[in-house]
């Protein structure tokens, strides 16, 4: 016959094994746990890198904007982003650039150079050229290297007709 000290010690261990849990199973968990995020963490890292690439597309292609409006306004273009309006902040991932052609009057390309061999460069042309029936127009093109670079990707190619995507890089506005 049991007696009631041996019943509360029963009980008590029967208490003490049914919370917690034993070191196999927090090593099982910490296992998965770690399986799970080696999977997902390229997942994440491409991510963070597509968001650092589409602003540099953004900015690019709002400088391309604003020197069709100040091509518009001016009959030239502008080096300077206080002049065109736009406000683009600094960043580790890329340095951006405005390079004019001789004179400003022809055409401006835009850089955004990778400054991580992960991040794809690229480069924006605003020009003016002739349309079939001669008159001219202003164009603008939003090229992105084939392959991510730290630096500089190759510019556009410029002819009185049209503008073109270098080889070596893409047209990104296709894509849209």
């Amino acid at each position: 016959m049991l007696t009631r000290q041996t019943t509360q010690l029963l009980r008590c261990a029967r208490f003490q094994n049914s919370f917690g849990f034993t070191l196999i199973e927090l090593l099982v968990v910490i296992t998965i746990s770690g399986i799970l995020a080696a999977i997902s963490m390229p997942f994440f890292l491409n991510r963070a890198n597509s968001a650092k690439q589409a602003e540099a597309k953004t900015y690019i292609g709002t400088l391309n904007r604003a020197q069709q409006a100040y091509a518009t306004e001016h009959a030239q273009f502008s080096n300077s982003t206080t002049a065109l309006g736009v406000n683009i902040r600094e960043h580790n991932n890329y340095k951006y650039e405005i390079k004019l052609d001789g004179n400003g009057n022809s055409y401006v390309v835009h850089y955004a150079d990778s400054q991580a061999a992960k991040l794809h460069a690229y480069v924006g042309m605003t020009a003016f050229v002739q349309s079939s029936d001669g008159t001219p127009a202003l164009c603008t093109i939003l090229c992105e290297a084939d392959l991510p670079q730290e630096g500089r990707t190759i510019s556009p190619v410029h002819n009185q007709a049209s503008i073109d995507c270098a080889p070596g890089t893409q047209d990104v506005t296709k894509n849209r």
